[in-house]
């Protein structure tokens, strides 16, 4: 028996959703971004980065800052015994999975993410690497992250610039064409070469 369009729709919802919430998982070193949250928020929840203007460098520094005290590690969180290596497998759940079954599970992947958007506003402090592991904690592969960053001279300075570091990486966009901006990426965007 054929699985009904809407099974089919709801599992590629969900699959879209883990996708996006592995993808910010599984960064590593300065590609670790608090500009991924936006990625993954963006799944569940409408949302506009900048209004055709870019913040302040000052203020883009700032939330470069936060990222670095709270969300880096030491270490790389080690891997549970019951992690699934396998790429393969790792959606296997939803196969057979009736649509009451499939709906909780989109209920559940929404919730965390609106949870991980809402901990500032809420919990009334920055979001930590705790809460990054809360959601990463919704799927069913149970990978961990790494969420160790360069040193901070590396990250929040000129220690490798123009190719890393937070402050390269805002004055690439500097003369950005801004309506086609992708701020997820080295600028500059839109400028023809």
């Amino acid at each position: 028996m054929k699985p009904s369009n809407e099974k089919v729709a709801l599992r590629q919802e969900i699959i879209g959703i883990r996708n996006a919430i592995r993808w910010h998982r599984d960064q590593k070193l300065d590609d670790r971004c608090w500009l991924d949250d936006y990625l993954v928020w963006g799944k569940v929840i409408e949302l506009i980065l900048v209004s055709r203007k870019l913040p302040s460098f000052d203020k883009m520094m700032v939330q470069c800052g936060l990222f670095f005290a709270f969300r880096g590690a030491e270490e790389a969180d080690p891997f549970p015994p019951d992690a699934i290596l396998d790429q393969k497998e790792w959606d296997k759940d939803l196969r057979g999975r009736n649509l009451k079954g499939l709906k909780e599970t989109l209920n559940e992947l929404i919730s965390a993410i609106k949870t991980h958007l809402e901990v500032e506003e809420v919990a009334g402090r920055p979001r930590t690497a705790d809460d990054d592991r809360r959601l990463y904690a919704v799927l069913p592969e149970k990978v961990p992250a790494d969420f160790r960053l360069p040193k901070r001279v590396d990250f929040l300075g000129e220690g490798k610039a123009p190719g890393a570091g937070c402050p390269a990486f805002w004055r690439s966009h500097q003369n950005c064409n801004e309506p086609s901006c992708n701020i997820h990426e080295w600028g500059p965007c839109g400028v023809s070469s």
